[in-house]
């Protein structure tokens, strides 16, 4: 087998507002090899091992992954076994099981083959930790007469399933017939990727994506995500709520979180392409109902594909809360980065590097033993679309090595704070009106609107902190039209800005890595001050959500 550099990893803190790498660096490592880096300057452990290779069984490409972990403690990775490479092409659904973390694998087997025209996508498993039996969902792709392109233009949504931990599957079951009666008349239906989620109160859940024809323009394709549920341990399902459809926010590919406070949380691919946040939508009634999307902008904008998410803790009682995410971070696809969330998905302060080359989708898990897997794609297969990788590794590691040891998993790092707006004592500048508003997006889900009228004016917060030392201070915003320009304050000195939380037409919420400030123990006030508008608006208004502050 060919061997090839891994590319030096690189810890980053802060990623969400692109700051330069503050350490470094894992020695190179044959592709296929498993590593370990146990240095000074990379506190922690890290290993990868290869899954897939083009090539492999004769097939052009594995390419669209699914991820999860067993009851018994085995690792399951999917993927589609590209006959030919596009998308709409015949595939298999191909699997590999690992017993030890992710170390080694066992050889490739195929949950379902393809009868050489069959296209089967989307490998998309869930797990019931309850009775231990795996589902994995998938769909069969169809193009119409006339389509020569490489897309589909309808689907049938199936789920297979095993009780001997993934070593044989049942007979699919076909589940389209949950999707009668879309008023939008869209036929595809397409579950995840990556893997869904079993919730607190037991029941399954699995997110899935729609559109019409691919011969519509893809502003007309109606892009959206609905969830699907069973509460008799995947005996039958029923359909859930879908996020409100709006061409503004063509949401497909997409993971489920849910929160400590029961809250569930869609978070997914912008369909269109282009650089742009996730899309996010909250649901408060179990996934009945979902809030209208917004632009998700707590890691900076990135290359329309698929990403992985995944809760490591923080439903349990006095857990601290930590959510991964795993995804290509440039506008083009490469760069696999992973980040770590200590205030649900509203910033992210730690972030690795996985490779810095090209890459392409991704799923992350929670190993039973306490490490962080992620199984992504990366170098380019020759002669093949650039939008597919060569190599699908397995990158497994623990919070020590996420973090630079800022998290050794016995608890998180030894100061990270979250102060909401709308909650903390503030005083305002004369003329100005503060009113707190209600939205499922902000954390929290509510925001304060401060709606001042001159340049000038601001808002000042206080905040209460029990360990003095240097602090990266974080700030999220709800953008809206007719928002000002902001700068911020902390004890009276300028810290950063300015920051534009006007947008044109779209809703969202952006988190911008302020600077860093030295802060002792006790109150310390931070101040908004509005001294711009936004070149296209005529307002000064601005909506602070949420301070963080991470000990550097």
């Amino acid at each position: 087998m060919e061997r090839t550099p891994i590319s030096r990893r690189t810890l980053v803190l802060g990623a969400a507002a692109g700051t330069a790498a503050v350490g470094a660096l894992a020695t190179a490592a044959p592709a296929g090899a498993t590593r370990s880096v146990t240095t000074a300057a990379a506190a922690g452990d890290f290993h990868e091992s290869l899954v897939f290779r083009a090539g492999d069984d004769g097939l052009a490409v594995f390419h669209v992954f699914g991820l999860t972990t067993t009851v018994a403690g085995s690792v399951l990775a999917f993927a589609e076994a590209r006959i030919t490479q596009h998308d709409a092409d015949p595939h298999h659904l191909a699997v590999r099981r690992s017993r030890d973390g992710g170390r080694t694998w066992e050889p490739l087997r195929y949950v379902r083959r393809s009868d050489g025209t069959q296209s089967l996508v989307n490998p998309t498993p869930v797990v019931d930790r309850s009775t231990g039996r795996i589902f994995l969902f998938h769909a069969e792709c169809f193009r119409d007469p006339g389509n020569t392109g490489g897309s589909p233009d309808s689907s049938r949504l199936s789920v297979v399933s095993s009780g001997d931990d993934g070593q044989t599957w049942s007979e699919p079951v076909e589940l389209t017939h949950l999707f009668d009666g879309d008023p939008t008349n869209r036929r595809m239906h397409m579950p995840g990727p990556g893997h869904g989620i079993q919730l607190s109160d037991g029941r399954l859940m699995l997110q899935v994506w729609h559109r019409r024809e691919i011969a519509f323009p893809a502003a007309e394709r109606q892009y959206g995500v609905s969830v699907i549920v069973s509460g008799d341990g995947g005996a039958t399902w029923q359909a859930g709520g879908e996020v409100p459809l709006d061409p503004a926010y063509p949401l497909n590919e997409a993971r489920l979180i849910e929160r400590p406070d029961g809250a569930l949380v869609v978070l997914g691919r912008y369909a269109s392409g282009g650089t742009h946040p996730r899309i996010a939508s909250v649901s408060t009634d179990g996934g009945t109902t979902w809030s209208p999307a917004v632009l998700d902008a707590a890691a900076r904008p990135v290359n329309a594909i698929d990403t992985g998410v995944t809760r490591l803790t923080g439903l349990g009682e006095r857990e601290d809360s930590r959510i991964v995410f795993s995804r290509t971070d440039s506008p083009t696809r490469r760069n696999m980065t992973v980040s770590i969330s200590y205030d649900e998905g509203m910033s992210w302060p730690y972030s690795r590097v996985l490779t810095e080359g090209p890459a392409s989708y991704s799923d992350t898990v929670a190993l039973p033993d306490g490490r962080i897997g992620v199984l992504y794609g990366r170098e380019h297969q020759p002669g093949v679309t650039t939008s597919f990788s060569r190599d699908v590794v397995f990158a497994t590691f623990d919070l020590a090595w996420l973090t630079g040891g800022a998290d050794t998993g016995r608890r998180g790092p030894a100061t990270r704070l979250s102060f909401e707006v709308e909650d903390l004592p503030r005083t305002t500048s004369p003329g100005l009106t503060v009113v707190r508003t209600p939205d499922p997006a902000a954390s929290g889900g509510a925001v304060v609107e401060v709606r001042a009228t001159d340049y000038a004016q601001y808002l000042e917060a206080t905040v209460e902190i029990t360990r003095g030392g240097p602090y990266d201070l974080y700030a999220r915003f709800r953008h809206q039209a007719n928002s000002g320009v902001v700068v911020v304050d902390v004890d009276g000195s300028r810290l950063g800005g300015p920051i534009d939380t006007s947008t044109v037409s779209v809703r969202s919420f952006r988190t911008e890595r302020v600077g860093r400030v030295e802060l002792g123990r006790g109150t310390h006030t931070v101040r908004f001050t509005v001294v711009d508008k936004h070149v296209d608006s005529t307002g000064v208004r601005f909506s602070p959500d949420l301070i963080g502050l991470v000990l550097a």
